[in-house]
């Protein structure tokens, strides 16, 4: 028997499977790995705490730096470490350290509610659960415009009494014209289980306050943790026809995350609207705030002050500052200041490895680790804290063209995949008819 068609059909196989597998070398060319190694533009070595001891968590906080060469979700930010084995990336946490509060409300019963002369408003709250845990009451009030001091004590049986708070502040500053209220009348202390509060509210010469009722909550705060970044005020302009003030403010550098703008302000008892606008190049401006209010009140029956600007969390270069003046003369601005959110790197350090930070890739899309879902049953404070070093550039990003340069193989030669898949076809094609005449050949024709 003639082996020439068992031939032709190992060779049509194995031109097939060359061809289809050029097509997806041709596909993985198009789809570049993201590697540390190359398609990172920077690197900052990542110096261990001289107090870790063999391998445990450690943290260290994103600098300026890699705020401004990093995307703003901070998604490129790869961490790797280097062994006897090389180097090869390591999983890490990205901690927001933007605080959290949970507050429960605790049930109870007011009595005794009362008002000695001259002196103080008292009455006692009577917890129902024994063993419920509280820190915080909250006075129920309908006067406003007011200060008052509070003391909190707390008793397991009615009859002994401890001071849980001397010294508490509670406060309400209404402007009905202006549609403008503001205050606090919680008071805060120390986590406490006993069964009875006494609160009393001094009226440390003046009228005594409505009070409507009490209510009580077990708050657990976790405090924010904030950095502060100086603003340089690069220019002032008092526009007297308009009865404004536009202050432009320069962070230095993009990037840096920031939710806050603290005016240093240093005169007394004034209240003016503001406006804010963020920029990167300090010409096309976007409105970050429109409805703020700056004030500072020092008076006999009142004294309150707030001089922050509260916008959605920014990373502009540039800020701008309308300060709406009505007819008072403009007020004297003297410093500025940004505060936002600390971000944390939280990762498995062992002492005698080298660890560094890559990023600076827009192109990368953020790591996702089994860590993020380990990480709320891990003990996380306190931890040895390591720190960043100076930036360097990667010489592999160096050696290679930019991204935004890089035309894919695909778009440099459109019509050759489409011609490689043809090839293909054809080939296969002309296999199965092969395989078909040969079998038809070998079959008897049906008997008559």
């Amino acid at each position: 028997m003639d082996g020439r068609p068992e031939n032709q059909r190992r060779l049509l196989v194995i031109a097939a499977a060359v061809l289809l597998a050029a097509g997806a070398v041709l596909f993985a060319l198009d789809v570049r790995g993201e590697s540390p190694d190359g398609d990172w533009q920077f690197i900052k070595p990542v110096n261990l705490p001289i107090d870790l001891s063999g391998t445990q968590l450690a943290e260290v906080e994103v600098d300026r730096e890699v705020y401004a060469n990093t995307q703003p979700s901070l998604g490129d930010l790869r961490l790797t470490v280097a062994d006897a084995a090389g180097e090869r990336e390591t999983p890490y946490k990205l901690l927001v350290e933007a605080g959290d509060r949970r507050r429960a409300a605790v049930p109870v019963r007011i009595q005794d509610l009362g008002h000695v002369p001259n002196e103080h408003t008292s009455f006692i709250l009577h917890v129902e659960s024994a063993g419920d845990l509280h820190s915080e009451v909250e006075v129920q009030t309908t006067s406003a415009n007011f200060q008052r001091r509070v003391s909190v004590s707390a008793s397991d049986d009615g009859a002994t009494w401890r001071v849980l708070e001397e010294d508490g502040r509670i406060f309400n500053l209404t402007i009905p014209e202006r549609g403008f209220s503001a205050g606090d009348t919680r008071v805060r202390y120390p986590a406490s289980g006993a069964r009875f509060l006494r609160v009393r509210i001094f009226d440390e010469g003046h009228e005594p306050l409505a009070v409507q009722g009490a209510a009580v909550f077990f708050s657990q705060q976790l405090r924010p943790r904030r950095h502060q970044l100086p603003l340089d005020i690069v220019r002032r302009a008092d526009d007297p026809d308009l009865k404004r003030t536009v202050l432009l403010v320069d962070a230095g550098s993009p990037g840096f995350p920031v939710n806050t703008i603290q005016l240093g302000i240093p005169q007394r008892n004034f209240y003016r609207q503001v406006s804010l606008e963020g920029s990167h190049d300090s010409m096309a401006w976007i409105p970050l705030q429109s409805g703020e209010v700056i004030y500072n009140f020092d008076t006999p029956r009142v004294v309150g002050d707030d001089r922050e600007i509260r916008f959605p969390e920014s990373r502009h270069r540039y800020y701008r500052i309308t300060v709406f003046n009505e007819d008072n003369p403009p007020l004297p601005v003297e410093t500025a200041q940004a505060d936002g959110f600390i971000r944390k790197i939280i990762f498995d350090a062992t002492t005698g490895e080298t660890y560094r930070l890559y990023y600076g890739n827009p192109r990368a899309s953020a790591p996702s680790y089994e860590l993020e879902r380990l990480f709320p049953y891990l003990v996380t404070e306190n931890l040895p804290a390591a720190r960043l070093g100076p930036q360097d550039a990667n010489p592999a990003f160096d050696a290679r063209p930019p991204p935004s340069d890089v035309v894919p193989f695909t778009e440099r030669y459109p019509w050759l995949l489409p011609l490689v898949v043809a090839v293909a076809a054809l080939l296969v094609g002309l296999f199965l008819a092969s395989l078909i005449r040969q079998v038809g050949g070998r079959l008897r024709p049906p008997e008559e």
